[in-house]
Formats: C-alpha cells, structure tokens, sequence
C-alpha cells in the first residue's frame, strides 16, 4: 500500500530534512512527501514530482500559529510550546485533505534506514510502540474524548499511520464536545490541555489517536516494535556519513538526529571503517549508556567538548578516582 508521507519542517530542522528525503523515498511506502512547512521553505525543496508542498496555515481554514498562540495567551499569558503543538494539529487535521485510506506522519529528523512496512499481511495497520507515559496526556485525552489508557506501551515514536476515516471521526467528536470552548478539533484540544500543562508537555496526537483506534476499532491495528536509535547524533554526528548510515542499518531501523542531542568523541569512533568491521551500532550506544556519556541540551562544562557534558555520579568518581591514583603513584 502506497500512501502520502507527511512531514511537518521546520526552517531549523531543514538541513537534517535534507540528508532524510532520500532514506523516505527508498525505504518508506511513499505515494509521495507531503511537506508542511512555512513559505520561507517552499524554494528550498528540490524539484521532484514525488514531492508536494502544502504552507502550514493553509492546511485548514482558521488554523494558524498566531490563532494557537492567541488561545495559549489568553488561557496562560504565555505562547511556550505553541509551535510544538501547532505541528501536532497540523499532522491531525491532514485528515481533512486526504484522498486516500491512510497517510503516514513522519519526523523530519528521523532517517528510515531500513524498509519498513505499515500494513501486514491481513490489511492491518502497523502501530510502532514504545516505553513512555506521560500522566497529563491521559487527563487531556479523558477531557477530550472521555478515553483512558488503553496499552501498556506508549504509541509516541517518530512516525504513525493515521486510518483516514478513523481521524475524521475522533476529530467529529471532539469538536461535538460542547463542555469545552471553540468550534475547530485544535481550539477544543487547547482548552482541553490541563492549564499547568499547557506550556509543557500536555496533549499528544499519537497517545490520543492510537488509543482511540485500538478502543473505537479493534482490529483495524496491529502492534509491532522497531529497532530505533533516538539519539543517533551521539554517536553518529552532526551529518554522518552515507557508509556510516549503512553500518548502523545493521543494527537499526531508525536513526533519529533530534536537535536537543548533540555529538560526542564517540562519533570518530563510528566513522572509523576498522571499527565498523569489528562493532556495530548497538554496541557503541551500549558503550556510551554503559558509561552514562550523555549530550548536554544546554550547553554548559564546555571545558569538556563544546555543548557537551557527562551526566551520572558513577562515571565521574571513576574517574577522579583514577587521576588521583596516578598522582599518587
């Protein structure tokens, strides 16, 4: 099965979008890349027929950034995390303008380095799960749809397959929710939100969605896990290269290159060919989880590497432990 492969971009995370397209082109079931961006990004793509461009506040009438950010300011006089969640409207309302039975949302950052099917042998949809839970989530979905966790797992990875038929629906009743203010899904979900978790993490479409097919359709999904690498900037670099992509194929599915994760030395261990033919991928994420070596998100102890700290009391008492050793020898 054929379908439209959605990715919202945003200017920042165009670089990593470019190194991706191919990897979705050859290893996704794509009819074609749907873009959802800005303008400002529209000149930028390259010309192929396989690839459409749709500005993002056009998608559908009234459903804007500003028009997300007007609800955040009057319901908590800030706009934190209303891009966050615009991209999440925005990969739900896609519903509204698909032609065909199902369209895939997929993270510009995250590079498909294997084929990867989202429909079994029965006609099944393939639901991708995953360890996490995030309480709020749950108490916006029961505000919402009146839903309550229905897997142990979670349904937050970096790509979902949406039933067409089966959003519009969830969207219908959300918006026939009439204990909540607003007209459109996104107004009903934003007033939906927690007020102490609106500016954190407190909606996700995925939780939502995956929960309300495996509740209102049983069957329609099947469940199934991929071999994913998060932060594969950690060992694999800012812009790794194509041999170092392959290697880690061997070992992954996926490999994100999310911008809160950031390079580490280990990187000059992945673009060693001598190491690739004696290790793999999985074992030098081993190695680095092993020895709690973690990217800092904000940048400071940069007298380590730039943007880069070690994280875990373990690891660095060993250390310390070991310089003073050899003072003392």
């Amino acid at each position: 099965m054929l379908c439209d492969v959605v990715m919202p971009i945003l200017m920042r995370d165009w670089p990593a979008a470019q190194i991706n397209l191919p990897y979705v082109f050859r290893n996704l079931p794509a009819k074609r890349v749907v873009v959802v961006s800005s303008r400002q990004l529209e000149p930028l793509l390259p010309k192929d027929p396989r690839l459409s461009f749709v500005c993002e506040d056009d998608l559908l009438p009234g459903l804007t950034l500003q028009a997300v950010k007007d609800i955040m300011q009057e319901r908590v006089c800030s706009t934190h995390r209303s891009g966050w969640l615009f991209q999440q409207f925005l990969k739900l309302g896609y519903a509204r303008l698909c032609e065909d039975t199902a369209y895939i949302t997929w993270d510009a950052d995250t590079i498909p380095v294997r084929p990867i099917s989202f429909e079994n042998e029965k006609g099944q949809l393939l639901f991708t799960l995953k360890e996490e839970y995030n309480p709020p989530y749950f108490e916006t979905m029961e505000n919402l749809l009146g839903l309550k966790k229905a897997v142990k797992e979670s349904f937050i990875a970096e790509n979902m397959i949406f039933d067409t038929a089966l959003v519009k629906q969830m969207l219908e009743e959300m918006e026939a929710n009439d204990r909540l203010p607003g007209e459109n899904f996104w107004e009903k979900i934003l007033w939906a939100i927690p007020k102490e978790s609106l500016q954190k993490s407190g909606f996700s479409e995925f939780e939502t969605f995956g929960t309300y097919a495996v509740t209102k359709a049983p069957g329609r999904y099947e469940l199934r896990r991929l071999a994913t690498l998060r932060s594969g900037k950690n060992i694999l670099g800012e812009r790794p290269t194509l041999a170092m992509l392959d290697w880690a194929a061997e070992s992954y599915d996926t490999i994100s290159m999310e911008k809160f994760s950031v390079s580490t030395p280990l990187r000059f261990l992945a673009a060693s060919e001598r190491y690739r033919k004696n290790h793999t991928a999985m074992q030098l994420e081993e190695y680095k989880n092993q020895f709690r070596i973690i990217p800092a998100v904000y940048g400071w102890a940069t007298h380590l590497w730039p943007n880069f700290k070690i994280w875990g009391g373990k690891y660095k008492r060993a250390w310390k432990q070991r310089f003073q050793n050899r003072r003392e020898g």
